[in-house]
């Protein structure tokens, strides 16, 4: 991954040294604010970044055996494909895996009244920061709601009440600060990267910006500027895989996103994440989900009344 920042200092400009920056990509997948009656999900596991904020008490998350409860005075994040529960009510029905009931907040509904009938107000917001930032151990991460934070949150919120469908350049500064105060605060020791050579890193930003193409070995070894079979030594040593074992996770990941956060049809997320047809693309995606991305739409999206 080419870092390295290229200047030929201007006129005045105090030093002519190259600096080396990373690179990554904050993609937003979605940002709300509802209402809650029920949050009983027996397990959630999803390949991007989860930031919640509860403006009434009441829910919980449980990871690890640690219980996280959702209040006014803590921010929680939750790191890419972090497995862990949700409770609300407490109950959920025999034979179930997740039950949601609850609707977008607006201008229109008091918070008070949410209150009263014993309801949680929710702020969720879903992204990615793309390769390598996203293949972060997993992990649940707690922060105390500062002033500084408290004004971005209720700025975001003010928003979502107004107008759920459009954000102004204002509005999505203050979401993307928001993501990136809590992200500056994850201690240094929890950003376990897959690899730092410098080549594989640039393979895994190839991959993930290209999951459309065709991703042979020979196309990525070129690109890592190697010999085939050493590139594919070198990818596995470095993250564990082969090369297409990773790229059709990543394929399969970004499927999931896209099922989740998108109205493509499925044959158009096919297409997208590289599969040859809906067939091929329908058979992998069981092979590795354990359903069909038609039943994992069915049973995982999140569709309250708006």
């Amino acid at each position: 991954m080419k870092d390295t920042f290229f200047k030929i200092p201007d006129r005045g400009d105090p030093s002519d040294v190259l600096q080396l920056f990373p690179r990554f990509n904050l993609r937003l997948l979605c940002c709300r604010y509802w209402w809650l009656r029920k949050w009983e999900f027996k397990e959630l596991a999803y390949p991007y970044w989860r930031i919640y904020y509860n403006k009434i008490a009441g829910a919980s998350i449980f990871f690890e055996g640690e219980r996280y409860e959702l209040n006014p005075d803590k921010v929680i994040m939750i790191a890419p494909n972090t497995s862990f529960s949700t409770a609300l009510s407490g109950k959920i029905g025999s034979g179930k895996e997740y039950e949601l009931e609850g609707a977008r907040m607006s201008d229109q509904i008091s918070e008070k009244d949410i209150d009263a009938m014993g309801n949680v107000l929710h702020l969720f917001i879903h992204f990615n920061l793309g390769m390598p930032y996203d293949n972060v151990s997993s992990g649940v991460f707690v922060f105390d709601l500062t002033p500084h934070l408290r004004e971005k949150i209720n700025a975001i919120i003010d928003n979502l009440t107004v107008d759920f469908t459009r954000f102004n350049f204002y509005s999505a500064l203050n979401i993307q600060s928001l993501i990136g105060d809590l992200l500056a605060d994850v201690p240094e020791a929890r950003w376990d990267l897959k690899s730092n050579d410098f080549r594989i890193l640039e393979v895994l930003g190839y991959i993930e910006k290209n999951l459309h193409k065709p991703l042979h070995n020979e196309v990525l070894a070129r690109k890592a500027g190697m010999a085939t079979n050493a590139f594919t030594r070198l990818f596995t040593k470095e993250t564990g895989e082969s090369p297409q074992r990773y790229v059709k996770k990543k394929r399969i990941e970004n499927a999931c996103a896209l099922l989740h956060h998108s109205n493509y049809t499925i044959d158009d997320i096919a297409v997208q994440t590289g599969f040859a047809d809906r067939f091929h693309f329908s058979r992998i995606f069981k092979q590795i989900t354990g359903v069909s991305p038609a039943r994992y739409r069915r049973e995982f999206e999140w569709t309250p009344e708006e």
